[in-house]
């Protein structure tokens, strides 16, 4: 545990607990924080999932652009399952492609000349009015994001917010004001690594292709059962109950 977080293996909370450097985690003032990836914080790790939700910076301005953590060289992927492309406010937000190509986008309109309440439905969606959202079409490895505020009625110009956020973690009231949003990268794991791996279940393995936006591809590794759910860590020998 680090504070109200538990970090199961593969991560670890040091060099000598994680399974390689990428999943090292530090414990500071009691708020765990993923090293190698510019010390972002981690909110949660989902071993059935294989997802960690960390805090990542919201774009928030009139006119900009701007460029994601760029996790190519590492086993981690912006999830396409459990994210969601959010704007809120007045304003035209696009995702776009390591080469520059529209992957996806939606626009927020104001309801009238003064409010900027955000307007969802019963399901807590955001359905264009000061909010809209859209899912993305692919697991991404980096992506650059373009935000343009929309004139109001009146005809000044009005700004907004963009952002990557994990579905299950999606709250408009609590993000009101929030500069960091908690955002879901699927880990993978290599085959090298997979057979570091001392699994509760001997000889079983979940192997998995994920598509990227590219045209490639790349294939993740889990400690899994198929004839019985396992409880507990099936990444640890001794790790699993109710077998």
């Amino acid at each position: 545990m680090c504070g109200n977080v538990r970090i199961p293996y593969p991560f670890g909370i040091g060099s000598i607990c994680s399974i390689n450097k990428w999943y090292i985690i530090d414990c500071k003032s009691s708020t765990p924080y993923l090293s190698a990836l510019n010390n972002l914080e981690v909110v949660d790790v989902d071993l059935e999932n294989q997802t960690i939700i960390v805090n990542m910076q919201k774009l928030s301005a009139c006119n900009q652009t701007t460029k994601s953590v760029d996790l190519a060289s590492s086993p981690f992927l912006y999830s396409k399952s459990h994210n969601k492309f959010v704007v809120e406010g007045c304003a035209n937000g696009v995702i776009l492609g390591d080469h520059g190509s529209v992957l996806t986008g939606c626009s927020a309109t104001c309801s009238n000349q003064t409010s900027t309440a955000v307007t969802i439905d019963t399901n807590n969606t955001c359905f264009g009015i000061n909010c809209c959202e859209t899912t993305i079409p692919h697991y991404l490895n980096s992506y650059s994001m373009n935000l343009t505020g929309l004139e109001r009625l009146h005809g000044d110009r009005a700004c907004g917010s963009a952002f990557l956020v994990d579905k299950n973690s999606y709250d408009e009231v609590w993000f009101s004001g929030k500069s960091f949003i908690p955002t879901s990268l699927l880990w993978t794991v290599t085959l090298v690594d997979y057979k570091k791996l001392d699994c509760c279940v001997k000889h079983a393995v979940d192997r998995r292709t994920v598509d990227l936006s590219n045209g490639t591809s790349v294939n993740t590794y889990k400690c899994w059962s198929d004839y019985k759910p396992l409880y507990g860590n099936p990444y640890l020998s001794n790790g699993c109950y109710g077998m």
